[in-house]
C-alpha cells in the first residue's frame, strides 16, 4: 500500500482520514461475461455500510452496464456526469474554509450563572453576517423611487430589456428597511405557543448588564420598537432576560433567553418540503431568482393570546413581541 495522508471530505463536510492507495485486480462478471479490471483504491479509516465505493474515474472508463460481485450481489448502474469539470469545481469550492462557528465565550452571561444556552435557543444566524457576492461585475440601476439596484454585466441585452421595466414597475415590492417589511396576514401564518397545562409561569430574575451591553440592548430595542415588532408590556406573566451575543464584526446582537418558556412547550414535528422535489422543479429554467427573506421570522405575527408570553426585560421597560422572535422552540417549523 502506498502511503497517503491527505484527508477527504464527506457530503456534510466532515473530514475523513486516509491510509493510502492500493492496487487491486477486481473481477466483474454477469451471467455470460467476466472482466478483470485493475483499480487503484483509496483506503480510508471510517466505519461505513459499504466495503467498496467506485467513483467517476472508474465510471468514465467503462461502458454502461450492471455488474454483480462475487459473494455479494449488488446492482451497480453506472452513470456518467455530463459536466465533469463543473462537478469538480463545485467539490473544490465545498472544501474552502467555512464561516466561523459561534464560540461559547461570545455569549455574555453573568458570573456564576448556571443557565445553559444552546444555539437553538438563540438566533441561528449569529456570527453569519457574510453575504454572497456576485460573480460578475455589476452596474447600478436607478429606480423611480430614488433607490439603486445592481445588475450583473453578464446579463444578455434581451434579459436586461426584460428585467429593467419589471423592476421599475415593482419597486413597491422591495423592502428597503425593516420598517418597509409587510406583515404576513394572520390567515396565512401565525405562530402559536403550545404550553403544557400543568406548566407554571416563570418570571426570570433580572440580570445586571454592563454599561456597554446596556447601551447595545437599548439601541436594539429601539430598532424593534420603531419597526413595530415589539410593544411595551405592563402586566407580565412569563418574563425572560435578554442575552447579548458578540458578533464577528465586533457589534452586539440582542437575543432573548426563552429557556424556561421552551422547556414547557412540546416540539412540533413539522414535515419539511422534500428537497429532491424542489431541485427537480427548478430544472430546465434559465433564470434563478434568490429571495432574501430579510427578517423573515419577524414578518410572521404572534397569536394575540401568546404575545404576552414572549415578554423580556430591559433596563428601561419590559416589552413583548408582536411578531415571531428568534429563540422559540417551534419558530423554525412555523417559518418553514
Amino acid at each position: 500500500m502506498v502511503p497517503y495522508d491527505e484527508p477527504i471530505y464527506g457530503f456534510s463536510g466532515e473530514k475523513v482520514s486516509t491510509r493510502g492507495y492500493i492496487d487491486f485486480h477486481t473481477v466483474f462478471c454477469d451471467d455470460t461475461q467476466t472482466k478483470i479490471i485493475p483499480i487503484c483504491f483509496l483506503v480510508v479509516d471510517v466505519p461505513t455500510s459499504y466495503n467498496v465505493l467506485l467513483g467517476h474515474p472508474f465510471f468514465n472508463t467503462q461502458r454502461n452496464c450492471i455488474y454483480t460481485s462475487s459473494g455479494h450481489e449488488i446492482s451497480l448502474p453506472i452513470w456518467r456526469h455530463p459536466y465533469q469539470r463543473l462537478a469538480r469545481e463545485c467539490y473544490m469550492a465545498s472544501l474552502r474554509p467555512q464561516l466561523p462557528i459561534l464560540q461559547t465565550h461570545n455569549i455574555e452571561r453573568p458570573p456564576g450563572s448556571d443557565i445553559a444556552l444552546s444555539r437553538d435557543d438563540l438566533d441561528p444566524r449569529v456570527g453569519r453576517d457574510a453575504r454572497l457576492e456576485p460573480v460578475d461585475e455589476t452596474l447600478p440601476l436607478e429606480l423611480p423611487n430614488g433607490h439603486t439596484l445592481k445588475m450583473g454585466t453578464g446579463l444578455q441585452h434581451e434579459q436586461r430589456d426584460i428585467l429593467t421595466p419589471t423592476l421599475n414597475s415593482n419597486t413597491d415590492l422591495i423592502a428597503w428597511s425593516a420598517i418597509d417589511l409587510p406583515d404576513v396576514d394572520p390567515q396565512v401564518a401565525v405562530h402559536k405557543l403550545s404550553i403544557y397545562k400543568e406548566a407554571k409561569y416563570v418570571s426570570q430574575k433580572k440580570r445586571k448588564l454592563g454599561e456597554e451591553r446596556r447601551l447595545a440592548a437599548k439601541i436594539e430595542a429601539d430598532k424593534l420598537l420603531n419597526a413595530s415588532f415589539i410593544e411595551e408590556d405592563h402586566y407580565t406573566t412569563w418574563l425572560s432576560n435578554i442575552v447579548l451575543v458578540k458578533k464577528v464584526n465586533g457589534k452586539w446582537r440582542m437575543c432573548v433567553d426563552y429557556t424556561d418558556l421552551n422547556r414547557t412547550c412540546p416540539r412540533d414535528a413539522y414535515p419539511l418540503p422534500n428537497i429532491d422535489w424542489l431541485v427537480d422543479g427548478a430544472a430546465g429554467n434559465k433564470v434563478l431568482s434568490f429571495l432574501d427573506a430579510y427578517s423573515g421570522y419577524n414578518q410572521i405575527p404572534m397569536a394575540t393570546t401568546d404575545m404576552n408570553k414572549t415578554a423580556f426585560i430591559t433596563d428601561d421597560t419590559n416589552y413583548f413581541y408582536k411578531v415571531m422572535p428568534f429563540g422559540l422552540k417551534n419558530a423554525g417549523a412555523t417559518y418553514q
